[in-house]
């Protein structure tokens, strides 16, 4: 999301789970979790979140254990911080989009395939990508648009080449943008400190998880 407030982000997200009754268990730096996976609190019944540091053009990135969550958490920072959110998802690779949020209102959507996430034929048209709305966090909306037309014209290849554009486009490393919660715990820590802007900011939330629910979208 555009702030230049990581810790802001971070309470913002504790409250929104707490109002969907998970408690935090811990709230650790995540170069140290994810060396250490002791740290992480034993048993299932937990959620994870990870908050990068701000970045030096004022993102702050937040990643969930269930990617489910990822539209409802982005909704509540966007609405409780009065901020733009870029809720960005990834599937397998090679497909992508976005949906973009202001004030917890969802502007503007996009996906390279739009048949990747519609139910019906008529949703598709929900999907092309509105350059111009997202002016407010774009340097340039012509050249955005550009990225948006080719990435359809090419849906299904490598991801990384279109998510790189967008990244320039906002002004957000690439490396925050392509990659995920599970990521973290899954690649060599020594990546993250050696190419990760902002790594030693980075946060790892853990919450206990409410009887009957492991989601906050259940």
């Amino acid at each position: 999301m555009k702030s230049p407030d990581a810790a802001a982000v971070r309470t913002a997200a504790m409250a929104l789970f707490a109002g969907k009754g998970f408690s935090l268990l811990s709230d650790e730096a995540a170069s140290v979790v994810v060396e250490n996976e002791d740290k992480l609190p034993n048993g299932d019944d937990w959620y994870g979140v990870i908050v990068s540091g701000a970045t030096k053009h004022g993102w702050v990135s937040v990643y969930v254990d269930d990617w489910a969550d990822s539209g409802l958490l982005a909704k509540g920072l966007s609405a409780a911080l009065s901020a733009p959110v870029l809720e960005v998802w990834v599937a397998e690779d090679i497909h992508w989009g976005y949906t973009y949020y202001e004030n917890g209102l969802v502007l503007d959507r996009f996906a390279d395939d739009p048949a990747q996430v519609i139910e019906t034929p008529e949703e598709a048209a929900l999907y092309v990508g509105q350059a111009d709305v997202l002016t407010p966090i774009l340097r340039s909306p012509q050249a955005f648009q550009q990225i948006l037309r080719e990435a359809q014209a090419k849906a299904g290849q490598f991801a990384g080449e279109p998510l790189d554009g967008v990244a320039q486009a906002v002004g957000l490393p690439f490396e925050h943008l392509f990659t995920g919660y599970d990521y973290f715990f899954d690649d060599d820590p020594e990546d993250y400190a050696d190419d990760l802007e902002q790594w030693p900011e980075f946060r790892h939330l853990a919450f206990q998880t409410p009887p009957g629910r492991e989601t906050l979208a259940e």
